[in-house]
């Protein structure tokens, strides 16, 4: 190519899913182009794209005076967008500019986004989460002298069924649940423990969403690199299991910054209103709010106290938002062929949405049980809680006892996914295409 040869290289916009010889994607002209869906490339040997990635390749003999300087026998990849492809751009600073800005976008459009997404989801569905706390804080944790001739025979305890005056047991369902909360504050009640989950949620969400996406690119950067060292161009398309590692990724740093001490706050307010109603002795004064709680902790236990149960709560985050994760990706890809609804329409985002919050639950209620339990101050640890539960009822009896209020778990987790998943990719699209 002479010094003074430009070439316009025109690009077909093609989706990552599909795949394509990468040589029909590209046209070359000798004269400007009469639209700006072109790319101008000075200096450069050659030009491959897939449409969506673009490799630029410069060799020493064809490079002119003026064109930028890269190492001989070098190689540019570059990820195109619609900056990239609105206008000529003549050299490859000009390129990584515009990727930086990209990057930087995309973790403040998903900052922002998450929040939103996450705020939105806790007014509408924190009652759902005083109501199944509650219940788990009813788990009987001790031995029962009293059992029958029957269950000695096959080693079971009988729990006790009777509730405590004014108050609930073990055997309390969610309605009894219900009618006890409102009995004992109103609808004030169900949002007991509210403040300080729903100031976190701009943490929360904003977390989960953007560590999530950020793993995601490293991997598909990573992977599509070491392709391409091989010869094969074509950006590496996530795997499901791409996308439980990024998700439990995301669910890990999540659990121990954040959530940890949120959930311990809000369900020392949960179960402390459950004692007052049932005239329970507390071991501290009325705590009136989350200072208090914070308060009381630091002062009894040191600032290690408001992560207790984050073992527990790291385990149950890291695999639930993996299972999350996983289950809306592939919901995505498989609903409209089973539906036959628009990959791309806002209802495949809410069926996908629900999908992800039944797979999160699944994977993480019985230890959403056991945090609850050990927050509470009801339990030691989390195994100790396990293998007591194991020996006194058995295996189905424990996986029963851990289980409890999954009729609040699954009936919020389904609604609130889907509302959090389409309030996260509305708001995103918005950023994405209104901001600068």
């Amino acid at each position: 190519m002479m010094a003074n040869e430009s070439k316009w290289y025109s690009f077909r916009r093609r989706s990552n899913n599909s795949s394509c010889d990468p040589y029909d994607s590209l046209a070359t002209r000798q004269n400007s182009p009469n639209n700006m869906d072109h790319l101008l490339l000075d200096g450069f040997s050659s030009v491959w794209t897939n449409g969506t990635t673009v490799v630029l390749s410069q060799m020493p003999q064809a490079a002119p005076t003026s064109a930028p300087l890269l190492q001989p026998s070098t190689s540019l990849l570059l990820t195109m967008s619609n900056t990239i492809q609105s206008a000529p751009i003549k050299n490859s600073l000009m390129v990584k500019k515009q990727e930086n800005l990209k990057n930087e976008n995309e973790v403040r459009d998903s900052i922002i986004a998450g929040s939103i997404a996450g705020m939105t989801s806790i007014v509408l569905f924190h009652p759902f989460d005083v109501i199944r706390t509650k219940m788990q804080t009813t788990t009987t944790l001790k031995a029962v002298e009293t059992t029958t001739a029957a269950s000695k025979q096959i080693g079971a305890t009988i729990l006790s069924a009777s509730a405590p005056k004014n108050g609930i047991s073990s055997s309390s369902g969610p309605i009894a649940v219900f009618s006890h909360t409102i009995k004992n504050g109103g609808i004030r009640a169900f949002y007991t423990g509210f403040s300080f989950p729903l100031a976190a949620q701009a943490a929360y969400k904003s977390t989960v969403f953007t560590v999530n996406r950020m793993s995601q690119n490293a991997v598909v950067d990573f992977k599509t690199r070491e392709l391409w060292k091989t010869g094969t161009f074509t950006p590496y398309q996530l795997k499901p299991v791409d996308h439980f590692v990024c998700g439990f990724v995301s669910g890990a740093v999540n659990a121990l910054v954040f959530v940890s001490p949120v959930e311990y706050v809000r369900n020392q307010l949960i179960a402390q209103h459950t004692n007052i109603a049932q005239g329970t002795n507390l071991k501290n004064a009325v705590m009136n709010g989350p200072v208090d709680v914070i308060r009381t902790t630091l002062k009894s236990k040191g600032i290690l106290g408001l992560w207790r149960g984050a073992g527990v709560t790291f385990v149950r985050d890291s695999f639930g938002c993996g299972a999350f994760f996983v289950l809306f990706e592939l919901g995505k890809k498989k609903l409209p062929s089973v539906t036959g609804i628009d990959p791309e329409s806002r209802l495949n985002t809410i069926g996908s949405g629900m999908m992800a919050g039944l797979g999160y639950w699944m994977a993480s209620l019985p230890l959403d049980s056991l945090k609850t339990l050990v927050q509470t101050g009801q339990a030691t640890s989390a195994w100790s809680t396990v293998s007591f539960l194991v020996n006194r009822d058995g295996i189905f009896g424990a996986y029963s006892q851990l289980y409890r209020g999954w009729q609040l778990a699954f009936g919020r987790g389904a609604p609130s996914a889907a509302v959090t998943l389409t309030t996260y990719s509305a708001v995103y699209h918005f950023c994405d295409t209104r901001l600068a």
